[in-house]
């Protein structure tokens, strides 16, 4: 029987069968500043309010599901960022680790300065990623997605044209779709044509290298249509 991470007097306010899938490893509070593996569900919507956590290495999803199983990313966050923000005795959403994570508990309440800066990002990524949904066509949304991915995880590419920025995919084609709102296939042939055209370089489907980050950001943006 899959566990649920929720503690004595947590009642969710709604059946969450959806969110269940992946939760066979639950995170505990205890657990925290220790690696956990990915698949990780570190706290579920629609439960008691679970504490703030700061990543400190490693990746982590949040997302929203409906009762038939469809489910909309809401945001995969990198080192430095906090997830669990924002108002209520609910979580609002979901959120699990993508690959071996570590996090803290941060502090509360939260120095003011380090709440505006937190709330000003998370409504900017809000709008970038209502701006993307509303608008963007396929390859421009994988092409936003892949910049902002390595601006989060990304590093100076070794043997690679100067320039040249690498980074660990922690999501699937799964994730990426519930992320952009596509579907995997679109995902993986929007790849495949960003590879062809010479921007990027996928290694064991899992490694990323920018090899043209100006030209893609041009892709991200609109202004270059791939052939």
């Amino acid at each position: 029987m899959l566990q649920m991470p929720v503690h004595a007097g947590e009642v969710p306010i709604a059946p969450l069968p959806a969110l269940l899938r992946n939760a066979d490893r639950p995170f505990h509070k205890d657990a925290t500043g220790s690696l956990l593996p990915p698949r990780t569900v570190v706290f579920l919507e629609g439960f008691a309010r679970s504490p703030r956590y700061r990543v400190v290495d490693g990746c982590v999803a949040t997302f929203q599901t409906l009762s038939d199983g469809r489910r909309q990313v809401i945001d995969l966050v990198g080192p430095g960022r906090i997830i669990g923000l924002g108002a209520g005795d609910r979580n609002r959403h979901s959120a699990e680790t993508l690959g071996f994570t570590r996090l803290e508990v941060v502090a509360e309440p939260l120095a003011a300065s380090d709440l505006e800066v937190a709330l000003t990002e998370t409504l900017a990524r809000s709008q970038a990623l209502a701006m993307l949904l509303g608008r963007k066509t396929a390859p421009e949304r994988v092409a936003s997605a892949v910049l902002d991915l390595a601006g989060q995880f990304g590093r100076p590419a070794r043997q690679k044209k100067r320039g040249a920025v690498t980074f660990h995919l922690y999501p699937t084609r799964t994730d990426l779709a519930d992320w952009l709102g596509l579907t995997v296939e679109t995902v993986s042939r929007c790849f495949t044509r960003l590879k062809k055209a010479g921007l990027i370089d996928i290694q064991h489907n899992d490694l990323v290298t920018l090899l043209e980050p100006a030209n893609l950001a041009r892709v991200a943006a609109g202004d270059r249509a791939l052939s």
